[in-house]
C-alpha cells in the first residue's frame, strides 16, 4: 500500500525546512512525472516529493508550481502507486485533501504545523518575507477551516513546530512512515 504525507500550515510554520531535512540524507532525481508537476524522486524508497527544491531558495515545494497544477496532480496520483509527500499551499486544500482521501490502496496522513504568532512574526522578518497581513489572515482561516473538516479529520494530526525538538518530533514521525 502507498503512503501519501500532506504537510501543510500557515507560512512560517517550518513546512519546506522540515521536507529539505528529510530529503538531505537521501539520494534525488528531479523528475517531471507528468506535465505541469515537478517532482524529485527517490528510487530507494519509491518516494516522489512533489515540488521544486533549488538551493537557496526561500519557497519551494508546491508554491513553486503553476497555480493551474491541482489537475495534473491528480492526473499523476491517479497513474501511480508509488509513495507521495508534498507541502505547500498549491495543492494542500480541501478539494485535493478529499481527493486523497478517496484514493484506493493508500494510506494518507496530513500533517498540520503550527506555531505562535511570535515565532512566525519572527520568521517571517528572518527570511525577508514580503506577505501581505491580507494574505496571511486568509491562510490561517484557510488552515483552520480545514481542521474542522470532519471528511479529513481521521487522516490529520497537529504538530507544534516552534524549535528544533519540536521539528524532530514531526521529523521522527514522518521517517516512520516511509
Amino acid at each position: 500500500m502507498r503512503k501519501i504525507i500532506a504537510i501543510g500550515g500557515e507560512p512560517g510554520t517550518g513546512k519546506t525546512t522540515l521536507v529539505r531535512k528529510f530529503m538531505e540524507p537521501l539520494t534525488w532525481e528531479a523528475v517531471e512525472p507528468v506535465k505541469l508537476v515537478s517532482a524529485m524522486y527517490c528510487k530507494e524508497k519509491d518516494l516522489y516529493v512533489l515540488g521544486k527544491y533549488e538551493e537557496g531558495e526561500t519557497f519551494a515545494g508546491t508554491d513553486r508550481l503553476s497555480m493551474a497544477v491541482q489537475p495534473a496532480v491528480k492526473e499523476f496520483v491517479e497513474s501511480t502507486t508509488s509513495n507521495i509527500l508534498f507541502e505547500g499551499d498549491r495543492v494542500f486544500n480541501q478539494s485535493f485533501l478529499e481527493f486523497l482521501s478517496e484514493q484506493p490502496n493508500t494510506e494518507l496522513d496530513i500533517i498540520f504545523l503550527v506555531a505562535e504568532p511570535d515565532t512566525l512574526r519572527a520568521r517571517y522578518a528572518d527570511r525577508g518575507s514580503d506577505q501581505s497581513e491580507v494574505f496571511l489572515k486568509g491562510r490561517k482561516t484557510k488552515y483552520e477551516n480545514l481542521l474542522t473538516n470532519f471528511t479529513l479529520m481521521p487522516y490529520t494530526m497537529k504538530f507544534l513546530n516552534e524549535n528544533e525538538h519540536d521539528q524532530d518530533v514531526v521529523f521522527k514521525f514522518i521517517s516512520k512512515l516511509y
